[in-house]
């Protein structure tokens, strides 16, 4: 179910942009690593350079990206207000630091350094995680997002916690277990679907009805996406932690499958039935993500079977095309629609909202560039395509263009980001309600 939007209750604009706005460095950072790749890119996931990568991608872009829209959703859709809003601001500053100290860690594979950057990551989710989830608890109903994301959280929880152990083990005095391909799957996949995936899934269900003018529809795996894609995510990352064999892994991956495809199909059938027949950014998004999804499902599965399709001296190319049609395709396709309608109306409700009824103001999709947010997704989803592609053929030089395009979508969704601020111009005269800026 979706709930009201209690507008008034947004953090200031000054807590929530900085997330937006500095997300978008990842995609920048993690594209210039892809363009300087070597030709052993394809032969291991756990490369550092590869995991550099993924990290900036997920903990960089993605993550960044949903702190911030989880900051105003908190309070405004899925329960009550944030612990501390200074909190939020102080936790930021950690956060970029860590990020940026634990990629270049990784990219080098500096132990000593990952640690003290590992460190402060962990502390930077942990705030987080206190934060939002001060605000979950003071929800008074159980909507699809605030029990989307109070699931997600505990799994941010969880997946961070391995992610500490496994930079614990790496250090010299330490060396407590082996981390195999089988622990960081399930380490990745904590994160990947148990935080990211559930959080994106869940928030759709609110944002897709509210933007797109869906009022009749209703969703009908809501509650079974969420079981089911949590009970899959738990019993994968544990069964992936002992290196099963392929027999054990496929039907796995074909449970963790079953919760996405439910909620594509979810998807479909809202924007199949919404009041608003033009798409906007966000609808055109959605649409992006649900092809992906239809594409990483397949890839997710072949991925699991192993090397038989892929050459034994490149068995990473099968798990990299995976990554990167769901990160970049479902994942980021979602995340670059709703940031410009989120940011859009957060720069509208606390800039423009107060001189209504005194002078013309630009609704809230005057706020952002139409074409500019759409060439944006545009070039988010071609670089998904090249670099997946790119991956499964095998291609070298097709892999470093997809570096170049990444750091390319990630420098455009920043600067587009940036214009929102400008000053805006009514393009009409007639005033508009906060409650229809909510659907603009």
């Amino acid at each position: 179910m979706t709930v009201g939007v209690a507008a008034t209750r947004s953090p200031a604009l000054g807590v929530i942009a900085p997330f937006f706005l500095v997300a978008p460095l990842g995609l920048v950072a993690a594209g210039l690593l892809i363009a300087g790749a070597n030709s052993d890119s394809f032969v291991a996931v756990n490369l550092p350079r590869n995991v550099a990568i993924t990290h900036g991608i997920v903990i960089g872009w993605l993550t960044t990206s949903i702190m911030g829209a989880a900051y105003q959703l908190g309070p405004v859709v899925m329960g009550g207000d944030l612990l501390s809003v200074r909190l939020a601001r102080v936790q930021l500053y950690l956060h970029l630091v860590s990020v940026a100290t634990f990629v270049w860690s990784l990219w080098e594979w500096d132990a000593r350094w990952m640690g003290f950057a590992g460190a402060g990551l962990y502390l930077s989710l942990l705030l987080f995680a206190l934060n939002i989830a001060t605000a979950l608890s003071r929800g008074k109903s159980w909507s699809y997002p605030r029990a989307f994301v109070t699931a997600s959280t505990c799994y941010l929880v969880v997946a961070m916690t391995f992610g500490l152990t496994y930079v614990g083990t790496l250090q010299p005095e330490h060396s407590w277990f082996g981390i195999t391909l089988g622990r960081l799957s399930a380490h990745a996949h904590l994160g990947l679907m148990g935080w990211l995936a559930l959080t994106l899934m869940g928030v759709g269900y609110q944002l897709v009805p509210m933007f797109n003018v869906i009022n009749r529809a209703k969703p009908r795996f809501g509650w079974a996406v969420l079981a089911i894609t949590g009970v899959a995510t738990a019993l994968f990352g544990f069964a992936m932690v002992f290196d099963p064999p392929p027999q054990v892994r496929v039907p796995l991956a074909s449970l963790l499958a079953i919760g996405p495809a439910l909620w594509g199909i979810d998807q479909y059938l809202l924007m199949r039935s919404r009041s608003r027949r033009r798409l906007d950014i966000q609808g055109r998004a959605t649409y992006a993500s649900l092809l992906f999804l239809v594409t990483v499902i397949p890839l997710g599965l072949a991925s699991a079977l192993g090397t038989p399709l892929t050459p034994d001296g490149e068995p990473a190319r099968w798990l990299l095309a995976y990554a990167a049609a769901g990160m970049l395709g479902w994942f980021g396709s979602m995340l670059v629609g709703n940031s410009y309608k989120i940011l859009s109306f957060l720069i509208w409700f606390h800039r423009y909202r107060p001189l209504v009824g005194r002078e013309p103001v630009p609704v809230a999709s005057e706020i952002y560039n139409e074409g500019a947010a759409t060439a944006v997704l545009v070039l988010n989803a071609i670089t998904a395509i090249v670099l997946a592609t790119a991956a499964v053929t095998g291609s070298m030089d097709l892999w470093r263009a997809g570096g170049l395009l990444l750091a390319t979508t990630g420098a455009a969704h920043a600067a587009t980001m940036l214009y929102m601020f400008l000053p805006k111009r009514a393009r009409r005269a007639a005033e508009t309600p906060v409650n229809r800026m909510v659907s603009q």
